[in-house]
């Protein structure tokens, strides 16, 4: 004896008030100021994580006693988190809904998985 189930439709989604992409602008949504390392950019229409090159101090004049080798490191650190901030929400409008779109390209075959994590901050 076989059972056939039938699952019943999902209810719809209620239809979005606004739908924003990346093309535009930014949005306001910034870099951490504490995270030097890494940035995000606005490339056409997508927002890619990039290593920011580290320059090394190389010694000058005023600072002879300083010898730094030079070191290059463009892979991304898989515990590396970079937030990207959004604008401050004011209480009187409220935090809604937001669902996001997103897909993880890492550039090279990479064993393990990549996360996207949203959080809200509440200040006071």
């Amino acid at each position: 004896m076989s059972a056939i189930s039938v699952l019943s439709p999902v209810d719809s989604l209620p239809k979005p008030y606004y739908v924003w992409t990346f093309n535009e602008n930014a949005g306001k949504w910034v870099n951490d100021p504490a995270n030097w390392n890494q940035k995000w950019e606005r490339i056409d229409g997508a927002i890619c994580l990039h290593n920011a090159p580290i320059e090394p101090e190389t010694p000058s004049d005023d600072m002879p006693w300083l010898s730094v080798k030079s070191q290059k490191d463009d892979e991304t650190d898989r515990r590396t988190q970079s937030p990207l901030w959004s604008p401050p929400i004011s209480e009187a409008v409220g935090m809604r809904c937001i669902t996001m779109n997103y897909l993880i390209h890492v550039g090279s075959v990479v064993s393990g998985a990549f996360e996207l994590a949203m959080l809200q901050q509440q200040d006071g």
